[in-house]
């Protein structure tokens, strides 16, 4: 008897059901408004996000390597909107150096496990639409002007389609070989942003 192919979608609904208790945590948890109420909040709020970028990117970077991966990965790096908002908001770039950083470093070694980390971070960034109207509208902050490129991310135009396309990797890569480890990195990626971002 021939199996037929699994649905492409299927792990993107398995990793939405499989998380959602984590991701509802963080909602409950991070409390944004208030932090980014204050420049000083909002900086400091920035300054973690930074220090997990700071591990993340490295560690994915290393499983996309290729050329045509890093051309999937690379337009995804946040590091440098990172660095550039905390400059804007007055620290230099031996402070931004000293941030402390989230650790032990992450296990991703492999392409499955580096995608279930970034299924996290590129769903942050929808979000993140949300949070750089509120810091745009109350600090006065933008991505032209400074303060807020991390948050705007690809912009308005570009979070759609940046959204698909990173669907589009997740389906074309999953197979039963590969999404139980996908499923456990998105789990770890959530676990690990909640103490890191709400009870450092």
């Amino acid at each position: 008897m021939t199996i037929p192919p699994r649905p492409p979608a299927a792990i993107l609904g398995r990793l939405r059901e499989e998380t959602r208790d984590l991701h509802d945590a963080i909602e409950r948890g991070l409390d944004w408004e208030r932090r980014v109420a204050t420049p000083a909040g909002y900086r400091a709020l920035l300054a973690r996000w930074y220090g997990f970028h700071a591990t993340f990117e490295p560690a994915a970077a290393a499983v996309f390597a290729d050329a045509a991966a890093e051309g999937f990965f690379g337009p995804r790096r946040k590091l440098h909107l990172l660095r550039r908002d905390l400059f804007h908001l007055g620290l230099t770039a031996g402070e931004v150096d000293a941030l402390p950083m989230c650790g032990p470093p992450m296990p991703i070694a492999a392409r499955a496990e580096a995608l279930g980390a970034l299924y996290v971070l590129e769903g942050s960034t929808l979000g993140g639409q949300i949070v750089a109207r509120h810091v745009e509208r109350t600090l006065g902050l933008d991505p032209r002007g400074g303060g807020c490129a991390y948050y705007a991310s690809y912009g308005r135009d570009g979070i759609g389609p940046m959204w698909r396309a990173f669907q589009g990797e997740v389906a074309a890569q999953s197979s039963p070989a590969t999404d139980d480890a996908l499923v456990r990195a998105a789990r770890w990626t959530f676990d690990r942003l909640r103490g890191w971002l709400i009870d450092p």
